[in-house]
């Protein structure tokens, strides 16, 4: 799926935006997980365990404004481990797109690090600031050329609704070793007003490595901007994470903890994919 030319455009700037990757269909799906998902915030009676992310692989992370007690949906930040909640957020992170996507990078017996539903709802005053997505070291080895980062978009990302932005070429900086989305400091070391803006629409696939800089502001707009992240990893350069796909094929996701609790909003219970 990627061209001689986006490989090499990839590896010199440090991102790429592929796009039309994924079809209307597909980001429906998706938009029925995001529904779901924002049901259960907005039902409320959430297990606490799954709102500190404490010992569980699922983090449905609520951050509420400075000196706010506010939990509703607006202020879902993130969560972490979808894939565990609802079939569709399963089926898409293995998608075969994934794995022909992938594969002229880092190939095709691949590791995932990262699984993870990004929410920047109207009023919410949600963003990132600007940061690398630095794996543990040593478990990840020689990262820039091993570990892409993929986000779907699943709705229009532009400036007014907090687009990522990246620094083209930061990745050549390698680790900066700062402490993630402390202020001030990657403006130390990186000349952020190089930035670019990644607008994108639904089914467009954001890549960067875990070495590129990158943030978002927050959503203006009066409409939802969800996105949909993914970090896959070169299997023979990583001690950790969750099996993706072997030699090609997709691994399903397994776990040691029942979830069976958060699969279900009111009367609705949602169905899993079967585990190996």
């Amino acid at each position: 799926m990627l061209s001689a030319t986006e490989i090499e455009s990839f590896r010199d700037q440090g991102f790429l935006v592929k796009r039309a990757t994924f079809d209307a269909d597909e980001i429906a799906r998706l938009r029925e997980g995001f529904t779901y998902i924002e049901s259960l915030v907005e039902e409320g009676g959430i297990d606490p365990q799954y709102l500190s992310g404490k010992d569980r692989e699922v983090h449905i992370h609520i951050q509420p404004q400075a000196g706010a007690a506010d939990a509703s949906v607006r202020c879902l930040r993130k969560v972490q481990w979808p894939s565990m909640i609802h079939p569709a957020f399963e089926q898409l992170r293995t998608s075969p797109k994934f794995a022909a996507l992938l594969e002229p990078l880092i190939g095709t017996t691949l590791k995932q690090y990262i699984n993870q539903i990004n929410f920047k709802m109207p009023g919410g005053q949600i963003e990132f600031p600007w940061h690398q997505d630095i794996r543990p070291i040593p478990a990840f080895r020689a990262q820039v050329d091993n570990y892409v980062q993929t986000i779907i978009v699943v709705d229009e990302a532009t400036v007014a609704n907090g687009c990522l932005y990246v620094v083209p070429e930061s990745h050549k900086l390698g680790n900066l070793k700062v402490k993630r989305y402390a202020e001030r400091q990657i403006e130390d070391h990186v000349d952020v007003s190089r930035a670019v803006a990644l607008e994108a629409a639904p089914g467009d696939v954001v890549m960067f490595t875990s070495y590129t800089v990158h943030g978002s502001k927050p959503n203006t707009t009066d409409a939802p901007r969800r996105s949909y992240i993914n970090g896959f990893v070169r299997a023979s350069s990583c001690d950790v994470g969750k099996w993706a796909f072997l030699e090609g094929k997709a691994v399903p996701i397994t776990s040691d903890h029942d979830y069976h609790t958060i699969r279900r909003s009111g009367k609705r219970p949602i169905s899993m994919p079967p585990k190996l």
